[in-house]
């Protein structure tokens, strides 16, 4: 891939959907270049209105006219082909280039260290940055969620290194060369893309490829499928886990609260206790991915413990939205049958809290490729309500709704699970709610409107 001075010498970049979070993250970097960014999308947003406080264009809507003077056009695999912008470009002869080509280009000539992975990959990628940051390397990063301790979800440094989140999700991550990767786990996923597992698992041995020469690969030694797609890979391989067989594993591995503690061992030799301030074994993993780039770049264990605890999470993963006050609120960007299930998981050992769970499933096909295992997910919440589908770019898929899910749920036995519109859930949480709860807002939609619309209810209370 060019460099990002060779692909945009001086020249003008439309954002097709800059609201979103990886959109955004690059034309951020793009305006900190002093290349000129204009970008569309359906709604205002925090996220719009930092951009255009940046200098961006923004407009709110997707006609022709947006391209009107640009050179270049951006786009994820989340725009259709018939979008209006799209059709012009072409019609106009205007470049237009995926979100992870663009993502590739701005790694050229830096020590890349890409994040993939079906869960965790946000969190990891923000951990690692978060290292960097405090060791003083001042590094480029593009994250997939905004980051308190890091200002946003996007930086452009003068250091040598950038981390990045990498999109498996329609196998843009190809276009991708690091010279370090981690990749934290494989799943079942994105099915509207990738025909089968099998599918999914040759794509990731297919990145492993793009590693550059020298490079290092982390990944999680106890996932089965992770084992499949780097049976092939030949280059140096760190792994890291729960079990002494990984070259970095975690030992009495203690959670409570919003805190988690173990006692870490590369190669079997004791390197430290470390503490975090996220809940949950699967954030204990994500932890040991960074421990184990920390150490391979050769970072004082003092700046990775102290990075560590210091981090307090991304935004929509696991975050306390109230503090204080006799409900506990928790926000939390889990869409896929695992997330749901270890996030879950985590709120019920923080207490002995009854745990109610608000779902909105994203994505029509994720819905029917999943159902069944979306049934099988909720046996950590107490009370659970099932809400409407949030499409995204998807059209309706007949049989497939939000009742889908919740029939699958009661046939796995649960005996408390609600099927309403996202119009009355407000209502029916604030009337079934108990002092001492913990309710759990989850889904990648804009559920996210409906919890602050909740927190503001019941702060009044």
């Amino acid at each position: 891939m060019q460099s990002i001075e060779k692909l945009i010498p001086q020249k003008k970049v439309h954002f097709i959907g800059i609201g979103g979070i990886g959109m955004s993250a690059l034309a951020q970097l793009l305006i900190s270049r002093g290349i000129k960014v204009s970008g569309s999308d359906i709604n205002r947003s925090p996220i719009t209105q930092r951009l255009g406080a940046q200098g961006a264009e923004i407009f709110l809507d997707h006609k022709p006219a947006n391209v009107a003077d640009v050179d270049i056009v951006v786009y994820s695999s989340c725009i259709a082909k018939d979008n209006p912008e799209i059709i012009q470009a072409q019609k106009k002869k205007i470049r237009l280039l995926k979100r992870a080509q663009l993502l590739a280009s701005l790694m050229q000539g830096k020590y890349g260290i890409a994040i993939t992975g079906t869960h965790g990959k946000t969190t990891t990628t923000a951990l690692i940055s978060v290292l960097l940051e405090m060791a003083h390397l001042d590094p480029s990063f593009a994250v997939g969620a905004d980051v308190d301790v890091l200002g946003g979800n996007a930086k452009l440094g003068s250091g040598k290194y950038f981390v990045a989140e990498a999109d498996e999700s329609d196998g843009s991550f190809l276009a991708l060369e690091p010279s370090c990767a981690v990749i934290t786990n494989i799943d079942r996923e994105h099915l509207d893309y990738y025909k089968n597992l099998k599918h999914i698992i040759a794509t990731y041995a297919q990145f492993t490829k793009k590693i550059r020469k020298g490079g290092i690969l982390f990944c999680w030694g106890q996932d089965k499928n992770i084992r499949k797609a780097i049976s092939g890979y030949k280059g140096k391989l760190i792994t890291y886990g729960l079990k002494e067989n990984c070259d970095i594993y975690a030992r009495d591995v203690t959670c409570q609260g919003m805190m988690s503690e173990f006692r870490c061992f590369y190669k079997h030799k004791f390197i430290g206790t470390f503490k975090l301030n996220i809940p949950g074994l699967h954030n204990v993993l994500n932890s040991l991915a960074c421990i184990g780039v920390g150490l391979q770049l050769g970072l004082d264990k003092k700046v990775i413990k102290q990075s560590l605890f210091k981090f307090s999470g991304a935004n929509r993963r696991f975050q306390l939205k109230n503090k204080g006050g006799r409900i506990m609120i928790i926000d939390d960007y889990a869409h896929h049958p695992t997330e749901i299930k270890a996030t879950l998981k985590a709120a019920k050992a923080w207490a002995n809290k009854r745990v109610v769970g608000v779902f909105q499933p994203h994505r029509y096909s994720r819905t029917k490729f999943l159902k069944k295992e979306f049934g099988q997910c909720f046996n950590y919440a107490d009370h659970v309500v099932i809400t409407d589908i949030y499409a995204a770019s998807e059209t309706p898929i007949e049989g497939i709704a939000a009742r889908t899910i919740y029939e699958q749920v009661k046939k796995n036995g649960h005996q408390d699970v609600h099927l309403l519109s996202k119009e009355k859930v407000s209502k029916h949480i604030i009337e079934n709610l108990r002092d001492g709860d913990l309710l759990m807002m989850l889904g990648a939609g804009d559920i996210g409107t409906l919890t602050d619309e909740l927190v503001k209810q019941l702060s009044t209370r």
